[in-house]
């Protein structure tokens, strides 16, 4: 593995041109940087478990494709408010701190923070982590906390 900036330069632009694709509802740009097998997990979500299959998983492409038309179809307008990119001494891995709000379709304002953790191959991102207030995103998205309750506000 090498530790050359050029590696560097190119896993924060695989990891950005997915985080820009959001703001610009660009799916293209966001399928662009995928790998046909990529695998993306939301590891704390409103289920509130963190078991093995107790999270949302997505694996290979066509998962990511309904993953990001679901996004798409909820979302009316994302604007990210800050990032922070941190790439790891070999550019295999990205972490990226950010804040966005998105207006939802519904007309809610979605406010939330976001870790991400982007392992990147060959251009690609093979494995993406995904980290954020899981209320706050229930409550945008109409999902029941715990499988128990739906709120309308916070």
């Amino acid at each position: 593995m090498s530790n050359s900036k050029a590696e560097d330069v190119n896993a924060r632009e695989v990891a950005e041109r997915w985080i820009m694709g959001d703001v610009n509802k660009d799916k293209a740009s966001k399928l662009a940087v995928i790998s046909d097998d990529m695998v993306l997990e939301i590891p704390f979500n409103e289920s509130g478990k963190t078991e093995e299959g107790s999270f949302r998983r997505y694996t290979g492409k066509s998962e990511i494709v309904s993953f990001i038309d679901t996004a798409f179809a909820a979302e009316k307008s994302v604007r990210l408010v800050s990032a922070e990119y941190i790439v790891s001494a070999d550019g295999q891995t990205v972490f990226v701190e950010a804040r966005g709000e998105v207006e939802m379709t519904s007309g809610k304002l979605y406010k939330n923070r976001y870790v991400l953790r982007f392992d990147i191959d060959n251009g690609k991102i093979k494995c993406l982590r995904e980290f954020y207030n899981p209320i706050t995103s229930a409550v945008a998205f109409g999902r029941p906390i715990a499988g128990q309750v739906t709120l309308d506000t916070l």
